[in-house]
């Protein structure tokens, strides 16, 4: 859009058909080039979209009341342990912690997409289902189990997904908007944790000092609370001010692409002439993968903000390098996990072979598009269809780790 925009920003009529093909993308990116050309015609479509209801929302009273209502019933529903001491707190935060977070987080989504009363009570179904199922399930030491609340918030993540796109799930664009907002939303919450936690630090230092010892309740009533609410804060701040994130998010990306690919690649060095045997340290295995992980995460985000008006953009190149080198480490996961499998078939094992496999053809076809778009800046945006078109991948993984993958080891 930000490319098409440049091209035609002499063009009214041109520069109308892009906005109205997609108001959305339009109104994101061109204040973003009104403040870098001196074009009267740009001039007059920021001020247009600054009234224009349907690109530049302006919150009422009632979307506070909104925002203050569900983050309150979450906040309780935080606590319920402590208000019905006869439930194990432990086993509470493990089972439904993450669903009352992500179903404030899917409410307000709600609110503010205006969504169907249809697609309303189909959500309902689903997440009593949900709730009924995680808390009839045993409650003892097993992997599989363990395995099956950790893809919760998995699971959680793409229903809140669902939501966002008004569940229009074969829009590819709304898909890679989403993907952008997570990354916005990423760092608003964030930003309000910091800020949260300076003020906690601040807050019991001052008390301190007068000999008033408020650590537990402040962290009971007022911590936990404060960060399980914190992402519905962020969405209604990100609408309510959207020029912070959208201006904040694409330059952590790329200063932070680069740093993690020169990481990546000291590590790799070090590890080589370490004399460490990954193939038989499981702990190291542990961290590879999630480190594997995190660095697909970084791509993924990195490619939806990448800057499409250069031909052969140094920030392509990067995200290229680093593609290549995480499917290098894939691969040594890999091999390392294959090995592993000849001491018998866990639950642990075959969530880390699946998910690094995913994760492998994933990076490939990433790498493929990426590489292709180097060359040729037109094709930059089939890496965002590819990465969007994949989360079905995953989303359909986190219904087998939660549902399937236990009863196949017998909830061992």
């Amino acid at each position: 859009m930000k490319q098409e925009i440049t091209d035609n920003i002499n063009d009214p009529e041109a520069l109308e058909k892009l906005y109205r093909e997609n108001k959305r993308n339009f109104a994101r990116e061109l204040p973003q080039i009104a403040d870098d050309h001196d074009s009267e015609l740009l001039k007059f479509w920021k001020i247009r979209l600054t009234y224009e209801p349907g690109a530049a929302k302006k919150y009422s009273f009632s979307d506070l009341v909104t925002l203050i209502v569900v983050s309150l019933l979450t906040a309780v529903f935080v606590k319920i342990p402590e208000i019905f001491p006869a439930i194990n707190e432990t086993s509470f935060n493990t089972r439904d912690l993450a669903i009352i977070g992500f179903n404030g987080l899917i409410i307000y989504t709600f609110r503010e997409k205006k969504i169907n009363t249809k697609w309303i009570i189909i959500y309902g179904t689903v997440i009593l289902a949900l709730l009924l199922y995680v808390n009839l399930l045993p409650y003892r030491e097993s992997d599989s189990l363990t395995i099956s609340f950790i893809h919760i918030p998995l699971f959680l993540w793409c229903l809140f997904g669902a939501a966002f796109i008004f569940f229009d799930f074969s829009n590819v664009g709304k898909r890679i908007e989403f993907i952008r907002f997570n990354g916005e939303l990423l760092a608003m919450t964030g930003l309000l944790l910091i800020t949260g936690g300076i003020l906690t630090g601040i807050t019991i230092n001052l008390f301190s000092a007068i000999g008033a010892k408020i650590e537990k309740p402040y962290f009971d009533f007022i911590v936990i609370p404060g960060s399980t609410v914190s992402p519905i804060l962020a969405s209604y701040l990100i609408k309510l001010y959207p020029d912070i994130t959208r201006r904040i998010v694409p330059v952590i990306a790329r200063v932070f692409t680069p740093i993690v690919l020169v990481t990546l690649l000291i590590y790799l060095i070090t590890l080589t002439f370490s004399g460490i045997r990954i193939l038989e340290d499981r702990n190291l295995l542990i961290v590879f993968n999630i480190m594997l992980v995190a660095v697909m995460s970084v791509i993924v985000f990195s490619i939806t903000e990448l800057d499409k008006t250069m031909n052969r953009n140094i920030n392509v190149l990067i995200l290229l390098i680093l593609a290549i080198v995480t499917l290098v480490i894939n691969s040594v996961a890999l091999t390392a996990i294959i090995t592993r499998l000849t001491y018998g078939l866990t639950p642990n094992r075959t969530v880390v072979l699946i998910t690094n496999v995913l994760v492998f053809i994933n990076l490939i076809l990433i790498t493929k598009d990426l590489c292709r778009s180097y060359f040729n800046a037109d094709k930059l945006g089939s890496v965002e269809r590819t990465v969007a078109k994949y989360l079905t991948v995953y989303c359909l993984w986190t219904v087998f780790a939660i549902f399937i993958l236990p009863l196949i080891f017998g909830f061992n």
